[in-house]
């Protein structure tokens, strides 16, 4: 399991943006190549996303999107399901986002579970610091209009 925090700098409208657009999720995702909505429309509850890491494409379910507060994926594969929860809170300095990440494995995938949890965490740690930079970029470049 994987859990991380971070406060991001920026009106939550923004920080809301960049967690959930598919097409900006490939900056701050670690391994993610491309991302898209699996019906070409925006994210929403219930909503697929297809993305493009090394090995081809996968998918992940959007299993909570509370605008502003909650995005949640799903991801199924083969034996391994891996969840990422972000919330967002007001904090003093801008929007607190937290992550936290699970893997979970079924059958004789259970072997190789601790390998992969591990991988998860090494891979994804610097996630919210990736997602705090594009964010605060982003912020950036719309002040100076």
């Amino acid at each position: 399991m994987l859990k991380k925090s971070i406060v991001i700098d920026a009106p939550i409208s923004l920080v809301w943006q960049h967690l959930t657009c598919p097409k900006l999720m490939t900056a701050w995702m670690p391994g993610i190549r491309a991302m898209r909505s699996a019906d070409g429309g925006k994210a929403r509850l219930g909503g697929i996303l297809v993305f493009t890491v090394r090995a081809g494409e996968r998918e992940s379910e959007i299993i909570a999107f509370d605008p502003g507060r909650a995005f949640a994926l799903r991801a199924i594969d083969g034996a391994f399901t891996t969840l990422y929860r972000y919330e967002l809170a007001p904090a003093p300095d801008g929007i607190e986002v937290s992550l936290h990440a699970t893997c979970t494995a079924r059958g004789l995938a259970l072997l190789a579970g601790p390998l992969v949890r591990s991988f998860m965490r090494k891979a994804d740690r610097w996630q919210l610091a990736y997602l705090k930079g594009e964010v605060e970029k982003a912020r950036d470049l719309e002040a100076r209009g």
